[in-house]
């Protein structure tokens, strides 16, 4: 009799548990705005998944090897360009070394020092969600040696007397450091030293001079090129992972409704995206959704909004580095240069085409003209940089990737600069030519302005446009 009477009531009991947990969508929503929702939420992740699988490669080796790599919560430091072959990181900076620290926070916080230096170095910090929560470097805090605590969002405690603390919202961070190489023999004769007196220790072992920190772990078969991996997931592995990325990395305080709108359409952080909820019909319009997504990537590059427009650059000010709710914004820097400063330390003007809106081709040959004094308005420097369709590097006979205000450049008499994009070498000025790709591929042009004046800011400099040479 006891048996009758415990059966039903332990399968009452997993039914109940099971309605409790079944995930809920909307049904009011029409197929238009489930796939509408689902868009915005993809938009919404994208940083999040690019942060992710940027820190797995960055992160995947067993002690630092200075060439950018180094375990969880140390620093990995570059002494050296990166140069065509390189994936790790979309439109990579080509003149100045890296200083990086990809971040867990869950156990305790981090205790951070940089040197004294007289050389230009920038180091935002990026929470998971590209937002730069802080920025270290000259423009922000002078060039004296300083020390700051970084904590994640469970840490409750105070900080020691006289020590700065940096506080996440999220547990993966970003330290994304960068300081001004002209060359080589100035990178190993000044950047280097300086590289190698940054510091960073558990905040529990600050005053403990006899620290080591722990190996850690490399996967040979770890072979990913981040951003490959985040376009090529399907939209279930796609909202999987993210919704999986975010249980310690929770949404932001401006997210709120964001939160609510995923819920909506069965998107719940640590859960799984469960698309059978939704008609067969429906399916697989869901299922398009990151094609959809890239090709609007795509569409965005080639036919930028023409307020961000001048002399066709795309020449964006105002909300890089803090988004607010923007979120396809968001997602289209992180796809086109993850990692974006404020605009008060960095500013990119990107283009795809020339002054007349053609498409930049390798086959054709182009120039760029600066007047004397109409040159990039920089406090720190300028570069300017050649990508592929995919914003890598391009392989050139001569290994340049980029020209700037730390290279030897050649000047006309009246004070004014032409740099020449093309595959071959000019016959004249050969100091001036930023090479182009071989092949005949199209291409784009990243114009670098750290630390820009207040004129390259309320956009009242015009960037020359980029001319076709007849």
């Amino acid at each position: 009799m006891m048996k009758r009477i415990l059966f039903p009531l332990l399968l009452a009991i997993l039914l109940v548990g099971c309605n409790k947990t079944k995930k809920k969508v909307d049904e009011t929503l029409s197929s238009e705005q489930v796939v509408k929702r689902l868009v915005g939420a993809y938009l919404y992740g994208y940083p999040l998944l690019s942060m992710e699988y940027t820190k797995i490669t960055s992160t995947n080796i067993d002690t630092p090897n200075k060439k950018g790599k180094a375990p969880i919560n140390q620093f990995g430091i570059l002494q050296a360009f990166p140069k065509a072959g390189f994936k790790e990181v979309v439109r990579p900076n080509v003149d100045t070394y890296y200083c990086l620290i990809w971040t867990d926070l869950k156990k305790e916080p981090l205790y951070i020092t940089i040197p004294k230096t007289d050389r230009y170095y920038l180091m935002p910090i990026l929470n998971a969600y590209t937002e730069v929560i802080s920025s270290v470097g000259s423009r922000a805090t002078g060039q004296d040696e300083i020390s700051f605590i970084l904590a994640g969002p469970n840490f409750k405690g105070q900080a020691p007397e006289g020590v700065k603390i940096i506080h996440s919202e999220t547990n993966m961070n970003w330290l994304l450091g960068r300081v001004a190489v002209a060359d080589l023999r100035d990178g190993k004769e000044v950047t280097k030293n300086f590289q190698n007196k940054l510091k960073v220790v558990p905040l529990s072992q600050m005053n403990n001079p006899d620290y080591k920190a722990p190996k850690g772990t490399y996967d040979p078969k770890n072979k990913l090129i981040p951003m490959e991996v985040v376009d090529g997931l399907d939209i279930v592995s796609y909202f999987d992972q993210m919704l999986s990325v975010m249980v310690d990395n929770p949404a932001l305080k401006q997210d709120e409704k964001m939160i609510k709108i995923m819920a909506s359409v069965g998107l719940y952080p640590g859960e799984k995206f469960d698309i059978t909820l939704f008609p067969e019909g429906l399916q697989e319009k869901i299922k398009s959704i990151p094609e959809m997504v890239q090709m609007g990537f795509v569409e965005q590059t080639n036919n930028p909004n023409p307020k961000t427009l001048i002399n066709g650059w795309k020449y964006i000010t105002g909300l890089l580095g803090n988004y607010g709710t923007n979120y396809s914004l968001r997602a289209y820097i992180a796809k086109i240069g993850l990692g974006a400063n404020q605009d008060v330390d960095a500013i990119y003007p990107n283009t795809a085409v020339d002054v007349d809106g053609a498409i930049l081709s390798s086959k054709l040959k182009y120039k760029i003209h600066f007047k004397a004094k109409e040159l990039p308005p920089a406090k720190g420097f300028w570069s300017l940089t050649v990508y592929d369709k995919k914003g890598y590097l391009v392989d050139n006979p001569i290994n340049r990737y980029n020209l700037g205000s730390l290279k030897e450049l050649e000047y006309n008499k009246d004070g004014s600069l032409d740099i020449y994009i093309q595959a071959k070498a000019p016959r004249y000025r050969k100091s001036n030519w930023l090479p182009s790709p071989q092949d005949g591929t199209n291409f784009e042009v990243t114009l670098r302005i750290y630390w820009p004046k207040k004129t390259a800011l309320d956009r009242s400099w015009s960037i020359p446009g980029i001319q076709k040479i007849k």
